[in-house]
């Protein structure tokens, strides 16, 4: 935390109208980053609200610490309503993936093995198995 003069700019980075895990993430990331910020709590009509303020020289490090940190822009912002296709396309995609990733892993597994089935039993061996 940081004690800030009023005279300071400050930039808020963060704000919800909730003091729980959300905050605490992201408060979590900004320590780690090392950079000072403070909570500040304004009350509206509406509700409480709860704002993460950082030095104004500090809110891009901000913003990129937040979003190293796995608090970037949530999925739910952005319109997620698929239709049959576009699931149905996902879906195929996924297949496809998977079924490039075990050719991957057989054609692994043929390279390594087929020198030793080319060259036949080592040696070695024949002469442990004559004894």
């Amino acid at each position: 935390m940081w004690n800030a003069v009023v005279e300071e700019p400050q930039a808020v980075v963060f704000v919800s109208d909730r003091s729980g895990a959300a905050l605490r993430r992201r408060e979590r990331c900004l320590k780690l980053a090392g950079i000072p910020h403070s909570i500040e709590a304004e009350r509206r009509p509406s509700g409480t609200y709860y704002k993460l303020i950082v030095r104004e020289q500090d809110a891009v490090a901000a913003h990129l610490a937040l979003q190293m940190g796995g608090c970037g822009r949530s999925l739910k912002l952005q319109d997620t309503t698929p239709t049959l296709g576009a699931t149905v396309k996902e879906l195929a995609r996924t297949v496809w993936d998977e079924i490039a990733l075990l050719a991957g892993k057989v054609l692994d597994f043929v390279w390594s093995v087929a020198p030793k089935l080319l060259t036949g039993p080592s040696p070695s061996s024949d002469r442990a198995a004559e004894s």
